[in-house]
């Protein structure tokens, strides 16, 4: 598929997607060093690959909308991912858990926020918005919250 802002929005619902499941699978930790250990880091190797997944999503989006929406640090996301990917012994736990504590959240939030901004201007085809709420891959995705964004 062409880069072309019209084609970003699956990106950015693979986005969200990805960060509710690292959400999601580090919630219940409460250090860095737990979150590593538990379940023979099955949990660890799934938040970075997730976090892989961000910075390939990343990597597809326009500059159009990156340029549109530059309050969002998209270098440093991909940068983020190249790491993981390219160096993944050594990745510090500890920066990986300050991310999803401390950074995540507010990611979700903003990339959400797009998501009702582009749709809200037709941007966004509202269709395919409509169909991805189906998707079992989108499941834990607030589509409402999404729709009832305020710009």
């Amino acid at each position: 598929m062409l880069k072309n802002i019209k084609n970003d929005l699956l990106y950015l619902l693979n986005m969200v997607e990805g960060i509710e499941k690292i959400l999601i699978y580090s919630k219940k930790f409460k250090s860095a060093e737990e979150l590593f250990e538990f379940n023979d880091q099955i949990n660890f190797n799934a938040i970075l690959n997730l976090f892989g997944m961000l910075g390939e999503n990343i990597g597809k989006v326009s500059e159009e909308l990156k340029n549109k929406h530059n309050k969002i640090s998209w270098r440093e996301i991909k940068d983020f991912r190249n790491k993981i990917v390219h160096d993944y012994v050594n990745i510090d736990v500890f920066i990986v858990f300050s991310i999803i504590k401390n950074d995540l959240l507010e990611l979700k939030l903003k990339i959400e926020n797009i998501i009702s901004s582009e749709l809200k201007q037709g941007i966004f085809d509202i269709q395919e918005f409509n169909v991805s709420q189906d998707s079992m891959y989108y499941k834990h995705i607030n589509f409402k919250k999404i729709s009832d964004f305020k710009n």
